[in-house]
């Protein structure tokens, strides 16, 4: 019975394992669109950010019948329930 072979690791396989990854990230990158690209940490900052000064909470107000909170919308002067 023939032995098996093993293969060895070589120093031009690991270059171009990598070059390969390397090669599928920028392709990635370059034809992923804003829109499908993941948020990251600043964005739900900046999104948190607007929550907050944009709308403020009404106090004197009940929730309404589909349990949401009202706010005043300090940009456009109108109660929003969110």
């Amino acid at each position: 019975m023939p032995k098996a072979k093993v293969d060895k690791m070589s120093l031009a396989g690991v270059g171009n394992a990598a070059a390969g990854a390397a090669v599928v990230e920028v392709v990635k990158t370059v034809f992923t669109t804003q829109d499908n690209k993941p948020a990251t940490i600043k964005d739900i900052q900046e999104l948190k950010t607007l929550i907050t000064v944009r709308y403020l909470p009404v106090n004197n107000a009940g929730k309404d019948c589909m349990g949401r909170s009202p706010f005043y919308d300090v940009e456009t002067g109108n109660v929003v329930y969110l």
